[in-house]
């Protein structure tokens, strides 16, 4: 990791007091903490003034969420899905200021900027991971180990042990999101994948698409993804072997969580999609997505192939590194286990 300045994540509360207890920083800018008591003061005064204003609405009991490893092509997909429209999604601009979205509205520009981690944009009014917010409301996210990686392992041990309560506050920021219209909620989280008891519960008809890729290019991908994550975010450094560690660990926690999909999770609540046969033929892919959910439309062919086309016209797709399986039982497991789950859930698309 250099030695620049780690660009600032300021939120609620119980995320400024576990950002405390992680000592003094390393890499914060100066006059750090002096600006996360006066963010994390506004950032619940605003939080309370918000939730008087969605905490009557209804939360959807039918969203669609997008599950998968990270790397695996669940935001691409998501902005598939999005851009055939009937969606309300979370946006960036949402996302990453949780507290006031809802009393200010959207911005009135829509800038883009490039990831840390490849060439794909992140737009202002773009569908966002909900991840984010998840972090910045407080709530017990496993994006804490951007800011402080020496904690990564125990971050991640949090997630996949479903110890996270309830996670109200993210149930209220959905509500704040769904609140604007009647179409369908689309949701996209890797760590969601580790939730699916929790979101099962909360959420009785939600549908799921759950999007794998080759272990071993997740590994490789996953490797440059946190490291630039962290090297945008963190205020210390990261230990090393710390992230090797984490990723092991979540290889492990994923297996689990797709085992228990494939054994308690009935046919029509999930879709498998393949990361290769998205980059081959999303046309195809797409259409048996829309009509799994059934989308409006998706049963007239022209209407469906239209909506189609637009799309992937739309959202360019980037081509994935190739990389061989390490022989390693953590991958090799869940390549296994893939495979069941595509048998089980339906990976051919057919028309």
């Amino acid at each position: 990791m250099t030695e620049s300045r780690a660009r600032e994540l300021h939120g609620a509360r119980d995320l400024a007091d576990w950002i405390r207890a992680g000592g003094r920083t390393k890499r914060a800018p100066l006059g750090y903490s002096m600006r996360l008591r006066w963010h994390t003061r506004l950032f619940e005064l605003n939080w309370r003034t918000q939730l008087a204003r969605i905490a009557s609405s209804a939360l959807p009991d039918n969203p669609v969420f997008i599950l998968g490893f990270w790397r695996s092509g669940t935001t691409v997909l998501h902005e598939l899905i999005n851009a055939c429209g009937g969606w309300v999604t979370p946006r960036t601009w949402q996302c990453f200021n949780p507290s006031t979205c809802f009393l200010t509205g959207p911005p009135r520009s829509d800038r883009s900027v490039t990831r840390p981690m490849d060439e794909g944009r992140i737009a202002t009014q773009g569908p966002q991971e909900d991840e984010f917010a998840v972090l910045l409301l407080g709530e017990p996210s496993v994006y804490r180990g951007l800011i402080d990686p020496r904690r990564l392992v125990e971050s991640g041990e949090l997630l996949w042990s479903g110890n996270q309560g309830s996670m109200s506050r993210w149930q209220d920021f959905l509500r704040g999101v769904s609140r604007t219209g009647a179409d369908r909620l689309l949701l996209k989280s890797p760590s969601h994948s580790f939730r699916l008891p929790l979101i099962r519960q909360v959420f009785p008809r939600a549908q799921f698409i759950w999007i794998g890729r080759h272990p071993g290019e997740v590994l490789a991908s996953n490797l440059r993804m946190w490291r630039s994550m962290m090297s945008t975010y963190a205020l210390w450094e990261c230990p090393a072997d710390e992230l090797e560690r984490f990723l092991r660990a979540a290889f492990h926690a994923c297996s689990t969580a797709l085992e228990a999909c494939v054994a308690d999770v009935p046919p029509e609540r999930v879709l498998w999609v393949d990361y290769d046969a998205l980059q081959l033929d999303p046309s195809a892919v797409l259409r048996q997505v829309l009509r799994f959910v059934r989308a409006p439309g998706a049963t007239d062919p022209d209407v469906l192939q239209s909506t189609v086309q637009s799309a992937v016209a739309a959202v360019p797709l980037h081509r994935g590194t190739r990389a061989e399986l390490p022989n390693e039982e953590w991958l090799v497991r869940l390549d296994r286990l893939m495979r069941a789950a595509r048998e089980r859930f339906g990976a051919t698309f057919r028309d």
